[in-house]
C-alpha cells in the first residue's frame, strides 16, 4: 500500500488517504486520529463526513501524509 495524498478537515478531526493497493485506488479514513474499519470508495468517504456535519468542501490538503495517520 502506497499513500497518493491525504486530506483533512481543518480542526483535524477528520482525516482521510487516498492509497494506492495494488491496482486499486482506495481511501483510508480516520476519525480523532483513529483509523476507521472502512477502506473504499468515495461514497463511504463522503456519507462519513456528512453524518458528522462536514462536506468533501470542507476537507483541506494535509501536508506531509507519509508521515501523518495510521497504519
Amino acid at each position: 500500500m502506497r499513500i497518493l495524498g491525504a486530506m483533512g478537515t481543518p480542526d483535524g478531526k477528520w482525516r482521510v488517504e487516498v492509497v494506492r493497493v495494488g491496482r486499486e485506488q482506495q481511501y483510508r479514513v480516520f476519525r480523532d486520529g483513529e483509523l476507521l474499519p472502512y477502506r473504499g470508495a468515495m461514497g463511504t468517504v463522503e456519507r462519513l463526513l456528512h453524518e458528522d456535519g462536514y462536506t468533501m468542501a470542507d476537507l483541506i490538503e494535509v501536508a506531509d501524509p507519509a508521515t501523518a495517520g495510521a497504519s
